[in-house]
C-alpha cells in the first residue's frame, strides 16, 4: 500500500545466485525437495505444461516463439520445457525430464526480452546443454 492507502504493484525478485539455483533445481524436480513436495506438483504442471493451457497461450500463439503459463514461458517442443525470463535477460531454463536447471544472471543494458545482446549466446548455451544431455 502506498501512503494514500492504494495498492501498489511492481515486479522484481532479488536473490543470490545460490538462491536462484535452488529455485531452478526445485522447479526441475517438479517441486520436490528432500522427499517433501514443497510446491504442489499438479499446480506446477498447470503452470508449465503447454497442453494444459488455453490454445491462445500455446507456443507461437502467445508470442512468436514461447507459450505462456503463470509467469513461465513454455517452449514449442514435445517435451515439457519452460523458462522464467527477466526483462534484462536474466533467465532460468528448466527441462524436468533431463533434470536440467540453467540459471543465467547476466543482464543486458536495456529491457528487451528475447532481443538482449546476450540472447543468441544464452540460447546457444541452453540448446547445447540439451543436445549434450538429451534431445531437443
Amino acid at each position: 500500500m502506498d501512503s494514500d492507502g492504494l495498492e501498489r504493484a511492481g515486479g522484481g525478485f532479488s536473490a543470490t545466485l545460490r538462491d536462484w539455483g535452488r529455485l531452478a533445481r526445485l522447479l526441475a524436480d517438479d517441486g520436490m525437495r528432500d522427499g517433501v513436495q514443497v510446491i504442489p506438483r499438479d499446480w506446477l504442471l498447470e503452470m508449465t505444461a503447454q497442453r494444459r493451457h488455453p490454445a491462445a497461450f500455446a507456443p507461437r500463439k502467445a508470442t512468436p516463439y514461447f507459450g505462456y503459463g503463470y509467469q513461465t514461458w513454455t517452449f514449442p517442443t514435445e517435451k515439457r520445457r519452460f523458462a522464467l525470463l527477466g526483462v534484462y535477460g536474466q533467465s532460468i531454463f528448466v527441462d524436468p525430464e533431463l533434470r536440467l536447471a540453467l540459471v543465467i544472471t547476466a543482464a543486458a543494458h536495456n529491457a528487451s526480452v528475447g532481443k538482449e545482446s546476450l540472447a543468441a549466446e544464452r540460447n546457444a548455451l541452453r540448446r547445447g546443454l540439451v543436445e549434450l544431455y538429451g534431445k531437443w
